[in-house]
């Protein structure tokens, strides 16, 4: 009886096991499944050091704004160079790593007029990239000149703008706005996102 019971007990486990492997071996024989980007394919990407502003800090100060961008979309936590043209080459002044919006900014003194431009090195995933160049003059420090900082949306001009006549984007009627940034300087700090117009 025992003997009976045992030799059942084997048929059943044999016949089990033969049935778990034909029914794993066509999972385990299928191909892999596609992957995202095709073996041999070289991601291309354009990247972009543009979208350069610069807002004047005091007197004789710049705050080039550089902004990285990848396939039209920002690029966090990346080191920028600022460069100057020297001697017909360029050389690196100072660097900053990009926000979450691609953007960072530095501050800078120029000694003499010159040109400038953001350089991107390059990394395992996108190629190196330069922005277009831009021109900073030098600012004395005791002239004082009249300066057009500010054109409102309905033509209205403002010149020689300071702490001492300074409006918010709260206090400025909505058909002067956008305000147009003029000179690379923004006194007022209304130009949040660097793009050259303020209240928008």
């Amino acid at each position: 009886m025992h003997q009976r019971i045992r030799s059942t007990t084997k048929v059943f486990a044999a016949t089990a096991v033969a049935a778990l492997a034909i029914a794993v071996a066509p999972v385990i024989n299928q191909p892999a499944a596609h992957a995202a980007t095709p073996p041999g394919t070289v991601a291309k990407v354009v990247t972009k050091v543009v979208k350069v502003s610069a807002n004047r800090y005091g007197t004789r100060s710049y705050r080039p704004v550089g902004k990285l961008t990848a396939g039209g979309r920002a690029v966090k936590g990346k080191r920028i160079h600022l460069q100057k043209k020297a001697s017909g080459r360029w050389t690196n002044v100072a660097s900053c790593v990009t926000n979450r919006y691609g953007k960072c900014a530095v501050i800078v003194t120029p000694k003499v007029s010159r040109y400038f431009r953001w350089k991107f090195a390059g990394d395992a995933n996108r190629r190196a990239d330069v922005s277009a160049s831009f021109y900073l003059k030098k600012r004395g420090g005791t002239t004082t000149t009249s300066g057009l900082d500010y054109t409102y949306r309905n033509g209205v001009k403002v010149y020689n703008a300071t702490s001492g006549n300074d409006l918010d984007c709260g206090q400025i009627p909505s058909y002067k706005k956008p305000v147009r940034v003029n000179n690379s300087s923004d006194p007022w700090r209304l130009d949040r996102d660097n793009d050259g117009y303020g209240c928008e």
